[in-house]
């Protein structure tokens, strides 16, 4: 029954084993590389560049002119006609009307200023059209800003910050990126190393079920210390099954951080031996290279500058607004419209009093000004902390890998007496499966500390402001 639930294990866990070998085995360099191109926050980096610099361009077609057209066509219900008719002397500019009237009663004559007789003229049309059922109009206008180029101009300063202050963002998503696929990376090969630990104990705890089945045929032990060496095999599988899957998981949010799909074929290349210690750098050196290196303080300074400029630019908005203007308007013909008309001139319009929105508008940007000072110091003693858990960090991983490697070499040790009084008859297979599981564990450890110390100091790196070495490679 035993041997049954091994071998369900055992195929359980079989199956796992070709990821690993179908899978590209890629450098840190090369994975960084990856990230850097299809990672959701560098492709997002990208597009916030891009759309700064088309608000650059956008705030630099204020300098030019602008060129506005109305066109316009309407059907009326009707034109609008009528007759004109009426009677004016004729001949005469200095006319009196007194008409004379003939037996019909109608105007005939009148007199001038002498008092002679002055036929009248008498004028009648037909309808005449004043405006047609349909008409339309086409005007051209061309305004050029003059005063207003001041406002102009802080707002292309304001853009162009803009621009900076997005390059800095995709510098700083660049290095989270890297960080985070170093780390993972490391986090997969020391779950590799984990999975290793946990299969060399399945190993050795078969070897010790083995030895145990041996001298029980034999007469030495009796059964039950071969059913405890048994359990111990069984927890020892269970071990390895979570290792493995630790692996997987590993495998998965390193893809993930590279923008691909978490179930893609990537392992990572083991690293040769154990990482040198460096010698640590002084804390106040580290704080001090962060604070001029560290794109969050680079950042702050651009915003700064922005809210500079932005309180010029609110100050701008309180001069009065000067434009040069030309138009030229074609329309129907009509005794309402002329047919073509033309002007050049100027326009200015100043809000003399508008409630002080413009005033209190500069006095919200020197407020953002004064908001991105206090902000700046607050980041560098965010900065000074963030250096120093990094350092202590490396401190103390260095100090527990040292430790580790010593627990190990005292845990094998251990394991190698306890097997030998095993076989001397002086313990029992719980004796042996203590000291293995104390090995599996010291190592377990030591793996650990290895990764933790190198992961440590890719943070310290980090903390400083450092380009990452898989970063530089990378670009």
């Amino acid at each position: 029954m035993n041997l049954t639930r091994i071998r369900l294990a055992l195929l359980c866990i079989t199956p796992i084993a070709p990821l690993a070998a179908r899978a590209d085995t890629l450098s840190l360099e090369q994975c960084v590389s990856i990230a850097l191109r299809e990672s959701p926050d560098t492709v997002s980096a990208d597009y916030e560049v891009a759309a700064a610099i088309a608000r650059k361009h956008s705030a630099f077609g204020a300098y030019g002119p602008r060129l506005h057209l109305d066109a316009g066509i309407q059907r009326w219900n009707n034109e609008f006609s009528a007759p004109l008719f009426g009677l004016l002397p004729q001949y005469c500019t200095s006319c009196v009307w007194d008409p004379v009237l003939d037996s019909s009663g109608n105007p005939v004559q009148t007199k001038d200023a002498k008092g002679n007789l002055v036929n009248v003229l008498k004028i009648q049309t037909d309808n005449l059209v004043f405006r047609p059922q349909v008409t339309w109009s086409v005007g051209v206008t061309i305004a050029q800003p003059i005063a207003s180029l001041w406002t102009v101009s802080e707002a292309n300063q304001l853009a162009k910050l803009g621009i900076d202050v997005a390059e800095i963002k995709r510098k700083s998503a660049q290095r989270d990126v890297a960080f985070q696929v170093t780390e993972a990376y490391y986090r997969l090969l020391q779950a590799k190393r984990m999975a290793g630990v946990a299969e060399s104990s399945v190993e050795q705890v078969t070897a010790q079920v083995n030895r145990a089945r041996t001298f029980f045929e034999r007469g030495a032990v009796a059964r039950n210390d071969v059913l405890r060496a048994q359990l111990g095999l069984a927890a020892a599988q269970q071990r390895l099954i979570q290792a493995r899957g630790g692996v997987t998981l590993a495998r998965g949010r390193l893809a993930t951080l590279m923008g691909r799909s978490p179930d893609s074929p990537i392992d990572a290349m083991d690293l040769a031996g154990e990482p040198p210690v460096a010698a640590p750098i002084l804390v106040d050196q580290a704080e001090q290279q962060a604070v001029g290196t560290r794109f969050e303080l680079k950042e702050i300074a651009a915003h700064i500058d922005q809210a500079t400029a932005g309180v010029r630019l609110a100050k701008s908005k309180m001069m009065p607004q000067v434009n040069a203007v030309a138009n030229y308007t074609r329309a129907t013909s009509s005794l309402l419209a002329l047919p073509e008309s033309w002007f050049i001139g100027a326009t200015a319009s100043w809000d003399i009093w508008e409630g002080g929105s413009t005033y209190y508008g500069i006095d919200e940007s020197k407020a953002q000004l004064a908001q991105g000072l206090e902000a700046r110091r607050k980041a560098e003693d965010m900065i000074r902390l963030d250096v120093r858990n990094a350092h202590v960090g490396v401190t103390t991983a260095a100090e527990a890998m040292d430790v580790a490697k010593h627990a190990v070499e005292q845990a094998e040790e251990n394991f190698r007496i306890e097997q030998r009084r095993y076989e001397s008859a002086s313990n029992t297979s719980f004796d042996v499966l203590d000291a293995e599981t104390q090995l599996t564990t010291a190592r377990g450890q030591h793996q650990a500390a290895i990764y933790d110390y190198v992961i440590a100091q890719s943070n310290l790196a980090r903390a400083m402001g450092e380009k990452h070495p898989a970063l530089k490679a990378a670009q």
